[in-house]
């Protein structure tokens, strides 16, 4: 564990303070000494992200110092809102008269932002920065009619987190690399007991394309999310029934904003499993143990699961005034130098394919290594819709109804669909 000492020295090393404990970065003081120049404050890149908590600070300042590794001269602040704010808030950030010249999104969904955004390809050939480096699922994910607009820092594969102790009392033998459906439910039957389920289920989207992805089907096209499409039916279907069919899973609730009850339920052993990106890997070891947490592929139903890369990505606003130096900054923090440093400290899988070495040896488990590879380098490529913010908020709207026994799945996707259309 990092200590307190270390800690603070990757602080000063970074360029951010610290005064009693809140974070002094000052994104509105671009117009530094610089005489103006938008999205730098003196020869400092500012760069607006989501800013929630002490992770969430420690992480960005973990990608800006293995960015100074690979380059010492590169110089990045940050700050933003929590996650919940940060992609209502960010349209306004990229118009206004101080905006940042970094941004970061989530899950690919870039989309919805293109027109503040500057296109990498050029960049990218002119710099001479080999793309093929990179996930090719994360790059498809971050490309809008074929023009690249952030480069890939974070793979982000979703996986079950399983916990190991309830699986031994139950008698169940961990997940295997090729675990089917079946499979999957028949471990959540068996560790369903004592007022904790087998299951955890999440809100919204991501579920419904992982499951998806896991059997080789996109979630969405160039069109918009795949609502007609058999298997997101199936999908949907599949996780109410594992609440009111299976008895597995508490069936999903009105939402109350912020909240992610199926990480609370995983984090607090009220659940054997869940269905999550990797990056929640860390908070629950600490929850849980390290050494008690396990993570497996997303079963499929032949068990050949494939995997639903939603990862996270830097891009450069149009506004920028220094567009080269951004982008020098986005390379090096996204380099094998860099990745592999924030490897040390992040539990995250990185973006390019070269740092899966280091990630490894980072983690500790060949057995956490062998299913990232096979979720990121047999991947599903989706897009990422424009309207998924629409998608996910409708979605978590009226699923409940489905779970409740008050309409139908295919019910559900017809409201979704109308929500859409207006």
């Amino acid at each position: 564990m990092q200590t307190q000492t270390n800690g603070a020295r990757r602080w000063r090393r970074v360029g951010v303070t610290t005064t009693a404990g809140a974070l002094v970065l000052g994104l509105a003081a671009c117009s530094g000494a610089d005489g103006g120049a938008s999205g730098l404050d003196g020869d400092t890149l500012t760069m607006y992200t989501w800013v929630g908590g002490k992770a969430d600070k420690q992480q960005w300042a973990d990608y800006i110092a293995g960015g100074v590794h690979a380059d010492p001269s590169m110089s990045v602040s940050f700050s933003g809102p929590p996650i919940g704010d940060y992609y209502t808030k960010l349209p306004t950030v990229m118009r206004s008269s101080s905006a940042p010249c970094l941004v970061t999104f989530q899950n690919g969904r870039v989309n919805p932002y293109v027109e503040g955004l500057e296109p990498l390809d050029e960049l990218a050939k002119e710099n001479k920065l080999d793309l093929s480096a990179y996930s090719s699922a994360m790059l498809e994910q971050l490309r809008v009619d074929g023009e690249l607009y952030a480069l890939p820092f974070n793979a982000g594969p979703t996986v079950i987190l399983y916990n190991k102790q309830m699986f031994k009392d139950a008698g169940v033998a961990e997940p295997s690399n090729d675990w089917t459906t079946d499979d999957f439910i028949a471990a959540a039957k068996a560790t369903t007991k004592d007022g904790v389920y087998g299951f955890a289920i999440g809100q919204g989207s991501n579920p419904i394309s992982t499951l998806m992805a896991a059997d080789g089907h996109p979630y969405a096209d160039e069109n918009g999310p795949l609502l007609d499409d058999p298997a997101f039916h199936d999908a949907l279907q599949l996780l109410v029934d594992l609440a009111t069919v299976h008895k597995v899973a508490k069936p999903l609730e009105a939402a109350a904003g912020g909240t992610f009850p199926d990480i609370d339920a995983f984090n607090t052993g009220q659940s054997a499993m869940e269905m999550q990106g990797l990056w929640d890997l860390q908070h629950a070891q600490e929850s849980l143990g390290k050494d008690n947490v396990g993570i497996a592929v997303i079963p499929s139903a032949n068990g050949q699961s494939k995997g639903f890369i939603g990862g996270s990505g830097f891009g450069i606003t149009k506004t920028c005034g220094d567009k080269q130096k951004a982008f020098e900054a986005i390379t090096a923090m996204t380099s094998k130098a860099g990745l592999d440093e924030v490897t040390k400290s992040q539990a995250s899988v990185p973006a390019r394919l070269d740092s899966l070495d280091a990630w490894s040896a980072n983690v500790g488990s060949p057995e956490f290594t062998e299913v990232i590879r096979q979720m990121t380098g047999d991947a599903t490529p989706s897009p990422v819709p424009a309207n998924q913010s629409q998608l996910d908020t409708l979605l978590t709207q009226y699923e409940v109804e489905a779970f409740s026994g008050q309409r139908t799945v295919a019910e559900v996707l017809e409201q979704v669909k109308a929500g859409l259309a207006q």
